[in-house]
């Protein structure tokens, strides 16, 4: 999954001192309008995060709300019982791989990701890229 941050990250320990991150993302698709055949954004879909051990540390110190990433991992279901006594679920991902999707500066504050296109020619480099798609085999 692809989506950004809903919030900043919640970093904590268990009584054993095992580091758990949580967060949610929210990811976003397109779908085509049947009438008018426009593109238009359909309604997000929020999904919770939980992150173990070594990578729920740098989660915790690195990421932040709004920032994008791209999680992997399974599914899992909790089921627990309100203090009213309702019966309560909630489904969330337990991440194996979570994928940083920005640039960092070195005071670790994340900034959009620029195209390289973009960073070659703020560098004054971009007369050595060679835009001929022509070759590209797919």
């Amino acid at each position: 999954m692809v989506g950004r941050l809903t919030r900043d990250p919640e970093l904590r320990r268990t009584g054993t001192g095992k580091a758990v991150c949580s967060f949610d993302i929210a990811i976003g698709r397109r779908i085509k309008d049947a009438d008018t055949g426009e593109w238009k954004d359909a309604d997000p879909t929020f999904v919770p995060i939980i992150v173990w051990g070594d990578q729920a540390e740098r989660c915790g110190e690195r990421l932040k709300k709004g920032v994008p990433v791209h999680v992997e991992g399974r599914l899992q279901s909790n089921k627990w019982e309100g203090n009213d006594g309702t019966k309560r679920s909630r489904l969330e991902v337990v991440a194996s791989r979570v994928q940083f999707l920005f640039i960092v500066r070195q005071e670790s504050v994340p900034i959009d990701a620029k195209p390289v296109d973009s960073i070659n020619e703020s560098q004054g480099q971009s007369d050595n890229i060679n835009n001929d798609n022509d070759e590209i085999p797919f």
